[in-house]
């Protein structure tokens, strides 16, 4: 070890040429909707590394000790260094021409009065991308099949179920609590989550995906001749565990199976978010294991509404917050997951609203998006409040609040929208949802409340991709859409409550019943349509 170590010197000199050898790592990734910080598994590669503004020597102390090897063995050390960096060269350029993603067939984004986002008046949206096939799950509008029997369906108040089901039943699980929710949940299903007598509690939820794996019908319910429709989702969550007063935090993924009697109808849009008895409306804690006290009828089993027939968990790894970690961007070179039906249904939303105008639509993605780049950097995202829903906004609200515990800052600067592809439209009776794929850059960096740089580069560009779903009520046609930061009913200067209601008007501008609204950001890599 002597020896090598008078070789030390020397091996440090050539280390910033060899360092030009390997690929820099991508920075921080934790931007506004989760970004590939938010979790995804490790076996996809989306958990990225944990270089959190130190970081060790590990590659550095490696490329010394070959170099040393070197001059004290050079029949080996000099073989193995040259095929150490001809891999490196072959790696960086692979990974350079990945990196070159580019925006054929996409719907262009020029630069004028509006900023980035905008196209000028006039313009024509060429034609959408071939359609490219899922790899994971089902599009969502296979879901539509459910309205041959239930009109009132609607996918997106279907997901606002799913995911306050989830999360109720998750912070139900500690203690016993899970029994409250007999109306959702079956006996199997709540034996199976809530037998953990030392789970204390459950907290800091956050769905990073929901995705649809199946939709069809299945057996007729023993006493009950009418079909079950079934439906199985995936959740990926970041999640809090308690257990005898030791905190832990987890990335799971839970696939639900839930079931309903064909026959039933889907609840109406006020309460789309509430549990309560399926049947008449009562609290739920009228509901005593699957009978509710009010209206005298077993509720449970799918009967008036959606139950969980099966929860399995899928994965479980332990996973620390990301709030300082160097990330990989994934997938931002796949092709678009266009919808088959996006550009039918697209022309069909224009018919029946003339006053719909894509480039005023672009418009108010780009103002969102700038919104949010503004409101996520100063961890005030109160500002944009008008312009995500109720399920977003605490999402993101919850990687803010932890943000200033930790007493550092994630910096989106110069964000701006490179270009748009639409990706799919459905429409209900309730709805409409248009989901894009946005490319967007920006600097992105990790700052500490005293300025000190945690991870991330306040020089390099970051470029990434996402797929952003607006909502918007069904009933709001003929009015154009909204490009600057007013109120979306009257028009005052948006002031907005923690509830998402305006306080001149005191309508509710996040449900979207009076313009788009950002209800689901979703990572290139894991969005199924």
């Amino acid at each position: 070890m002597k020896r090598l170590r008078r070789y030390r010197p020397l091996a440090l000199a050539l280390l910033p040429l060899a360092i030009l050898l390997v690929p820099v790592v991508a920075h921080a990734a934790l931007r506004p909707g989760g970004g590939q910080s938010y979790s995804g598994s490790s076996s996809s590669g989306s958990s990225g590394s944990s270089s959190s503004g130190g970081g060790g020597d590990g590659g550095a102390g490696f490329i010394i000790d070959l170099i040393i090897l070197c001059f004290e063995y050079p029949q080996l050390g000099i073989p193995l260094l040259l095929i150490v960096v001809t891999f490196l060269i072959v790696r960086a350029v692979m990974r350079s021409r990945q990196n070159d993603w580019g925006t054929q067939g996409s719907i262009s984004v020029a630069s004028s009065s509006y900023g980035p986002g905008y196209v000028a008046p006039g313009y024509v949206p060429p034609e959408a991308p071939q359609p490219v096939a899922a790899t994971q799950g089902i599009p969502r509008s296979r879901l539509d099949a459910i309205r041959q029997t239930d009109p009132d369906f609607s996918v997106a108040l279907f997901e606002d179920f799913l995911y306050t089901l989830y999360s109720h039943a998750q912070t139900a699980r500690p203690r016993g609590q899970i029994t409250t929710l007999g109306a959702y949940l079956a006996p199997a299903v709540q034996q199976t989550i809530g037998h953990d007598p030392s789970l204390e509690a459950i907290g800091g939820i956050v769905i990073g995906a929901m995705r649809f794996h199946s939709v069809g019908s299945s057996y007729a319910k023993a006493g009950d001749p009418e079909p079950q429709l079934q439906v199985v989702v995936d959740f990926e969550a970041n999640l809090t565990e308690v257990h005898r007063g030791q905190q832990a935090r987890y990335f799971v993924v839970d696939r639900l199976t839930l079931s309903r009697r064909q026959g039933a109808k889907s609840r109406p849009p006020a309460r789309s978010r509430t549990l309560d008895c399926p049947n008449c409306g009562a609290p739920l804690q009228s509901v005593q294991g699957d009978m509710c006290s009010f209206c005298k009828q077993h509720v449970g089993y799918g009967k008036f509404d959606w139950t969980v027939t099966s929860w399995e968990r899928i994965t479980t790894e332990s996973r620390p917050p990301l709030l300082t970690s160097d990330v990989e961007e994934k997938g931002t070179n796949l092709p678009t997951v266009v919808d088959p039906g996006a550009r039918p249904r697209f022309a069909a939303l224009s018919q029946r609203d003339p006053a719909f105008d894509w480039n005023q639509f672009q418009a108010r993605v780009n103002l969102t998006f700038q919104e949010l780049q503004v409101a996520w950097s100063g961890r005030d995202f109160m500002r944009a409040r008008p312009f995500v829903t109720d399920n977003l906004f605490q999402s993101q609200m919850y990687w803010i609040n932890l943000y200033i515990e930790q007493r550092a800052r994630n910096v989106t600067e110069n964000a701006r929208i490179q270009s748009i592809e639409l990706a799919n439209v459905m429409s209900d009776k309730y709805f409409d949802a248009l989901t894009v794929r946005i490319y967007a850059s920006s600097l992105d960096y990790t700052i500490s409340n005293d300025g000190r740089l945690l991870s991330g580069s306040r020089s390099k560009v970051r470029q990434y991709s996402e797929y952003w779903t607006f909502v918007r009520g069904a009933g709001r046609t003929g009015q154009p859409t909204k490009t600057t930061p007013n109120c979306s009913n009257c028009g005052a200067p948006m002031k907005i409550s923690m509830a998402g209601n305006c306080e001149y008007c005191k309508a509710k501008v996040t449900s979207g019943e009076f313009d788009w609204v950002l209800s689901r950001i979703e990572q290139d890599d894991s969005y199924t349509g």
